[in-house]
């Protein structure tokens, strides 16, 4: 088994799928390594161990090839479609539109390459109500499902194509062709709304009615931010989310049932005292019928391979160990999702398993209190390196929480909820007093439990090393005693909490061109200060900041901006400034905008001014008077230079300026230009490339954007100057480095490159 899932992974980090004939090969040495012929030289263990690497190398391979086939090509324009089909899941509501996923039957025109089925659609500012279920006609306009790609940022990519949306969109028109109903194939997307549908006419509070649907169904859409910061303080995310921990206390509660059920029916039928399918069944058949409530997630479809992997083998009398059915779930969920390798739920999930497997080998003379201590903290030792790794922090009173946490889940919060639901059946008033009652008394023990904001949460960013060391580490804490590994285990843990902070050498630089679509943010580093240069745009109420900007920094421990220069105000520019500045502290703000500066008390950034950091000269060169006054011109041009590199960032200015730059600075040239105007044909002048002779042009512009940049003049201009060029929205986050004397010149999507990744 560990073959198969070996075979499956080596699949997931390949940058281009292997070919149909290679496979034909896999597969037919496949079957000779089932073939008893084969074994002369191979023991039986070998042989089978191999056949699984190749199966599930093929079978990888396969549903990869079947997923390529019907998700748009990804560097295809946006088109506008015609399209039927139907809504398949609860629909997400966020200020002035709704998102839904959308299940295809048929579209019109064809696209070369692609065979749609399941697309990702928004619609800002409905008219209608999306109910699952429904049929519409459609006019849309689709694009291909990319996503940013930055150090430190979500791969939205893999997401999106591991959940097998095959394209994103938003809608032009609509048309209602027919209402949903029980007896359609989305039946059980239509209960949970309905179900929704009639906890919203309950009229309980905003905080109860968000615990009760997260919950009950799984949509966490209405937890408030006060909400998650409990949750992320404590430690205790995953009560809200419906994981794994939910999916075995309805097993558990199912086991139970049956348990009663038997003892009380075996006074009567002798024949039930000893059968184990009065109690397995009901586990999973609780088991599976919370999963589908919840809308048989990915993460619950886990959960429930696990609880199914674990209960079915004994179910049938097959003798099965605990770790053999421990890589059975393994395999089987990586079977089902074979991405399953790139969502932290996966890692999670399957170390806090192994742990309780490992704590309750060693727990069998300990005493109760003693163990349930035990397990809760072999479970966060566990997760300690995972959680650093895939979310940059751990609350530290997370064991002590969740020892009093999870009983009142198990034992109180979801049978509560259960019994509320059932009671507001009958006599709605006292079902929402008791639902509001839980709600309440949850939030208030969390509360009591959460320290102080900023306390009680230890915040890092591991190298991978790192945390591999430390995931060696958890498992030698979980050993028993007498192996005597335990103080070992400790010093190599301890490198997850006091690792040395990378650095640069004195004189030497890095740059990274965020990956922010259309819009700029360039972020520069040197040996012990941190400048950025732009912040992206802000869009209906949010900015790719938050996505983009700010898991780079977290991703690189920094917590301080020494200086922000906002080139000038436009939104592409200067958007993101808000989220950035009430997440991370800023020393000086600079911009070349008289509007900025008065919204923002910045200071101006000064022709001609100039200052040393780190043996790094930066220097502002744009004219102190442009002889075209406008908004674009008024940009902070800064110019970064090493004793062997250098990079020039010169906002939106035009070509006018880029003239008169060339006057005050003759003889000026640089190894990297950030492209004026992201590539606009008013910018990047030939004067301009031609003085400056850089080695890289550098465009942070947005894929398949409205305004055409880069313009086709300027990249026909670069061909004819023989000159590199790189673009953003091609090769995702551009990373520069002055070191050792070379200036090397990367792309993030190159480092991340796999078979379904754009670029």
């Amino acid at each position: 088994m560990i073959g198969i899932a070996l075979g499956v992974l080596l699949v997931a980090w390949l940058p281009q799928l292997l070919s149909y004939s290679f496979l034909t090969i896999l597969s037919v040495t496949m079957l000779l390594c089932l073939m008893p012929v084969s074994g002369r030289r191979l023991t039986s263990a070998a042989r089978l161990q191999m056949a699984g690497l190749l199966f599930g190398t093929v079978f990888a391979s396969g549903w990869g090839y079947l997923n390529l086939s019907q998700r748009m090509p990804m560097d295809m324009p946006a088109q506008e479609l015609n399209i039927t089909g139907r809504v398949s899941r609860l629909p997400e509501y966020r200020p002035g539109m709704v998102r839904f996923r959308f299940d295809v039957d048929q579209y019109s025109p064809l696209i070369p390459g692609a065979d749609l089925q399941h697309l990702q659609l928004s619609w800002y500012n409905p008219v209608s109500e999306i109910i699952p279920g429904q049929q519409w006609a459609l006019r849309v306009r689709l694009k291909p499902p990319r996503g940013f790609m930055n150090p430190g940022g979500s791969d939205y990519e893999t997401q999106l194509f591991a959940n097998r949306v095959n394209a994103r969109g938003y809608l032009l028109s609509a048309q209602l062709l027919s209402e949903p109903g029980v007896a359609s194939g989305y039946w059980l997307e239509y209960l949970r709304y309905q179900l929704g549908r009639w906890l919203t006419q309950l009229s309980l509070k905003p905080d109860a009615d968000a615990t009760i649907r997260a919950l009950l169904l799984g949509d966490k859409q209405g937890l408030s931010e006060q909400q998650w910061q409990v949750l992320r303080q404590t430690g205790t995310v995953h009560l809200v989310v419906i994981s794994g921990l939910h999916i075995a206390i309805a097993c558990m509660l199912g086991y139970w049932l049956g348990w009663i059920v038997q003892r009380l029916a075996g006074g009567y039928l002798s024949v039930l005292t000893d059968i184990r399918a009065c109690r397995i069944v009901p586990a999973l058949c609780m088991a599976a019928g919370y999963a589908l409530l919840a809308g048989f997630s990915i993460p619950t479809q886990r959960a429930l391979i696990m609880a199914m992997a674990m209960l079915v083998p004994p179910l049938f009398n097959c003798h099965l160990g605990v770790w053999k059915r421990y890589q059975l779930a393994l395999v089987l969920v990586l079977l089902m999702q074979p991405l399953s390798f790139y969502q932290p739920g996966f890692w999670l999930s399957f170390a806090a398993v192994a742990a309780l497997l490992l704590a309750a080998a060693g727990s069998g003379d300990k005493r109760r209190i003693r163990a349930m201590l035990s397990t809760q903290w072999a479970v966060f030792i566990a997760l300690f390196p995972l959680l650093l790794l895939w979310m940059g922090q751990v609350a530290l009173s997370a064991p002590l929480v969740n020892l009093v946490a999870i009983p009142l889940l198990g034992f109180i919060l979801i049978p509560g909820v259960m019994l509320g639901v059932l009671l507001s059946l009958f006599e709605a008033d006292a079902g929402v007093l008791f639902l509001s009652g839980l709600s309440d008394m949850f939030w208030w023990l969390l509360a009591l439990c959460a320290p102080p904001e900023g306390m009680g949460v230890f915040i890092s960013r591991p190298s991978l090393i790192a945390v591999l060391l430390g995931g060696v580490a958890t498992v030698l804490l979980n050993l028993p005693r007498w192996t005597g590994m335990g103080v070992f285990a400790l010093f190599m843990l301890a490198v997850l909490i006091v690792q040395p902070k990378a650095s640069l050498d004195h004189g030497d630089f890095r740059t990274t061109v965020v990956d922010v679509g259309q819009g700029l943010a360039v972020l520069l580093e040197t040996r012990s200060k941190v400048l950025l240069f732009d912040s992206g745009a802000a869009f209906r109420g949010n900015s790719t900041a938050r996505f983009t900007l700010l898991p780079l920094l977290e991703s690189r421990n920094i917590e301080r901006l020494d200086r922000v220069v906002i080139s000038h105000k436009d939104n592409d520019h200067a958007g993101g400034y808000p989220s950035l500045a009430t997440a991370v502290a800023v020393t000086e703000l600079h911009s070349g905008s008289p509007a900025v500066r008065r919204s923002l008390a910045a200071k101006p950034c000064i022709a001609g001014d100039s200052w040393l950091w780190d043996g790094i000269r930066f220097s502002y060169i744009q004219p102190l008077r442009p002889m075209q006054v406008n908004e674009n011109n008024r940009s902070c041009v800064l110019l970064v230079q090493s004793e062997n590199c250098s990079i020039l960032i010169p906002g939106d200015i035009e070509s006018s300026v880029e003239q008169q730059i060339l006057s005050e600075y003759p003889g000026l040239q640089v190894d990297w230009l950030v492209a004026a105007h992201h590539g606009s044909r008013f910018s990047s002048s030939y004067e301009w490339l031609a003085a400056l002779t850089p080695e890289w042009v550098l465009f942070s512009a947005g894929f398949d954007n409205p305004y055409g940049h880069p313009a086709t003049a300027v990249i026909d201009q670069l061909r004819s100057f023989q000159l590199n060029w790189l673009n953003t929205s091609d090769k995702g986050a551009l990373m520069l480095q002055s070191k050792a004397g070379n200036c090397v010149t990367e792309s993030y999507r190159d480092h991340k490159k796999r078979y379904w990744s754009a670029g």
